[in-house]
C-alpha cells in the first residue's frame, strides 16, 4: 500500500479507502481494554468493529436494544473463538430511561472504560417518535447518543487516557439546509402530515439533520473536555457500504443496493476509519477533528457548520433542556 506524502505535523499516512479493518488492526494487542460499541446486533458495528476489535483481545461491551440479536452475534463470536470477551448490556436509544440504566449498569460492572464507540444508525421512512416523543431519528441517533456519552464521561475520564468515536456521515452537508436558516426547530418538530412525494425526501433531510447533530456535538466535546485526556474523533464511514441501513425502505432498499452493489465499499474498508480512530497508536491525541477514509484532511467537511463554536455550543444547551425536561416529567 503506497504512502502518501508526510504531512505537515511529521505524520505519513499508512491507510486509505480501501484498507480493511483488519489492516487497521494487524499486530496491535489490544489485551486489557475495555471498549463498548452501539448497534453491534447488525450491520458495520456486528460484523467487523465489535467483532474484529475483540478478537485483537479487547472487552467488548455491546450496547444494544435487542437481548435475542446480540446474545446471538455474542455466540456466534465464541463459536469462532472461544477467548474472546463479549458481554451485553441493554441500551434503546429511543428510550432516555434505557440510556441510563445502560449507562449506571456499565459504570456499576466496569472499573473502567477505554473507547466508547457511538456507531449505531437509524432511517425510518415513515413518520415515528421515541419512547419520550422525539422524533425517531433524531431521538435515536443524536439525542440517545448524546445522553449516554454525557452519562458515561466520569468513567472515560477516570480510565484516561480515553477514546470516543461519532460515526457521523458525509450526508451532515447533504441536508439542503442552508447553515443561515439552521435551527433546532426543524429537527425536533417534524410536520406530522406531508406530501407523499415528499415524505421519503423529508426522512432523509431528517437523517441528514441527525449527522449534522454528531458532528456538531463531537467538536464541542473536545472543548468541554479539555485538559481531561479524552480525545474525540467524528468520521464518515463512507459511502453506499453494503449495510442494511436502508432495509426499513422494503423493495426500494434492496433495488438500490443491487444496484449499487458493484460501487460499494465491503462493511471491513466501512468499519476501517471507525477502529483506526478507536484503538491505533497513529491516532493518538488528535482530538476534534473529522475522519474519512483513515485520514483527517477534512475536505468533505461543511466550513460553516464545523467552524461555529457558538452553534455547537447552542445545540449542546438545547439538547441538555430536551433531556432534562424529559426526565422531569
Amino acid at each position: 500500500m503506497k504512502c502518501s506524502k508526510p504531512m505537515t505535523d511529521g505524520r505519513k499516512r499508512r491507510f486509505n479507502g480501501s484498507t480493511t479493518c483488519e489492516q487497521v488492526l494487524k499486530g496491535l494487542n489490544l489485551n486489557g481494554n475495555t471498549i463498548a460499541v452501539t448497534g453491534t446486533s447488525n450491520g458495520i458495528g456486528k460484523q467487523k468493529t465489535a467483532r474484529n476489535l475483540a478478537l485483537a483481545g479487547a472487552h467488548i461491551i455491546c450496547l444494544n436494544r435487542n437481548k435475542e440479536l446480540s446474545e446471538q452475534a455474542m455466540d456466534e463470536m465464541r463459536r469462532f473463538k472461544s477467548t474472546v470477551k463479549m458481554s451485553f448490556i441493554k441500551c434503546d436509544l429511543a428510550s432516555l430511561a434505557s440510556v441510563r440504566a445502560a449507562a449506571e449498569q456499565l459504570i456499576t460492572k466496569h472499573q473502567k472504560l477505554d473507547v466508547l464507540i457511538l456507531n449505531a444508525g437509524l432511517f425510518m421512512p415513515q413518520q415515528s417518535a421515541t419512547a419520550d416523543g422525539l422524533e425517531l431519528i433524531f431521538g435515536v441517533n443524536h439525542v440517545g447518543h448524546f445522553h449516554l456519552t454525557t452519562l458515561l464521561l466520569p468513567i472515560l475520564e477516570r480510565s484516561a487516557p480515553s477514546r470516543i468515536v461519532v460515526v457521523s456521515s458525509e450526508g451532515h452537508a447533504q441536508s439542503g439546509v442552508s447553515y443561515y436558516c439552521f435551527s433546532s426547530r426543524n429537527i425536533c418538530t417534524p410536520k406530522e402530515k406531508q406530501e407523499k412525494g415528499l415524505r421519503l425526501k423529508r426522512r432523509f433531510v431528517l437523517y441528514c439533520l441527525s449527522k449534522l447533530c454528531n458532528l456538531l456535538f463531537a467538536l464541542q466535546l473536545p472543548r468541554n473536555l479539555k485538559e481531561k485526556d479524552v480525545d474525540v474523533y467524528v468520521l464518515h464511514p463512507g459511502s453506499m457500504i453494503g449495510t442494511n441501513i436502508g432495509s426499513s425502505l422494503g423493495i426500494w432498499g434492496t433495488i438500490a443496493n443491487i444496484l449499487a452493489f458493484p460501487f460499494n465499499k465491503s462493511i471491513s474498508q466501512g468499519a476501517s476509519t471507525s477502529v483506526y480512530c478507536a484503538v491505533h497508536p497513529e491516532t493518538k491525541e488528535i482530538s476534534g477533528k473529522y475522519w474519512e477514509w483513515c485520514w483527517d484532511d477534512e475536505k468533505r467537511l461543511d466550513r460553516a457548520f464545523s467552524g461555529d463554536s457558538e452553534l455547537q455550543e447552542e445545540l449542546w444547551s438545547r439538547t441538555e433542556k430536551i433531556i432534562q425536561e424529559i426526565e422531569n416529567r
